[in-house]
């Protein structure tokens, strides 16, 4: 009785290795039978990109696999090849069904190059180019010229401070820019309501937006059009 209790965990260990080494093989059968395979893809999220557009990317890559592949980096990887996508998150849901929730990259300017307008995103992507700007966004330029093409980051110095500009924007400044410039890291802007600022460069840049506040709602409140230099925002200029 003594032998039958040493050989019984030794036992057990096999029968527990077989019955993994079973589980193994039927999970690797399913990943490569088509008991669940992919017969119906659904896309969310996406308002800039068509859906169409989406599809004829992953659809390739996701018809007829099975839902137990391990990954689907390529679909993600093929995605955002697409300019306005950042990301995707990829649910299964057995049987037979793919989610694939898009995460797109959002507008914040149009650059003026020298012939056409390129459409930024907030984190320095080219979206799209048109011969002229839409008329909900900024405009931005630079003092030197900055090409890129549709898809990539725009790589300018003088762009990426621009964008880290309108990007930050305080919720309780209450006014919309409709142009920005910028030579050498120092920025100039106009809002919506014709204030012209000289905001200088990125440094102090909540303090800046703070001071621009008060004194566009001070003339505001006195029925006048001003501009307003923040540079130093210690000392803050205004001109009518």
């Amino acid at each position: 009785m003594s032998g039958g209790g040493f050989h019984w965990p030794w036992r057990l260990s096999f029968l527990l290795l077989l019955l993994l080494a079973v589980c193994l093989a039927v999970f690797f059968w399913l990943s490569r039978s088509s008991l669940l395979a992919v017969e119906h893809i659904d896309v969310d999220g996406n308002s800039a990109t068509p859906t169409d557009q989406i599809l004829e990317k992953a659809a390739p890559l996701l018809d007829g696999r099975s839902l137990l592949s391990f990954s689907f980096a390529g679909v993600d990887a093929a995605l955002k090849q697409l300019p306005f996508i950042a990301g995707v998150e990829i649910d299964r849901d057995f049987p037979h069904t793919i989610h694939l929730h898009i995460y797109e990259r959002q507008p914040v300017a149009w650059l003026k190059t020298a012939d056409k307008y390129l459409l930024l995103s907030s984190d320095g992507y080219v979206l799209a180019a048109a011969p002229g700007p839409g008329q909900d966004l900024p405009l931005l330029t630079t003092k030197d010229p900055c090409n890129s093409e549709v898809g990539q980051r725009a790589g300018c110095a003088d762009v990426s401070t621009g964008i880290d500009f309108l990007g930050d924007v305080p919720e309780n400044f209450n006014q919309e820019f409709s142009e920005v410039a910028v030579a050498a890291g120092d920025i100039s802007a106009k809002t919506k309501t014709s204030v012209s600022v000289h905001f200088g460069s990125l440094a102090n840049y909540s303090l800046k937006f703070e001071v621009l506040k008060q004194l566009i709602a001070r003339a505001a409140a006195a029925g006048q059009t001003v501009s307003v230099d923040v540079s130093v925002p210690e000392r803050p200029v205004t001109k009518r």
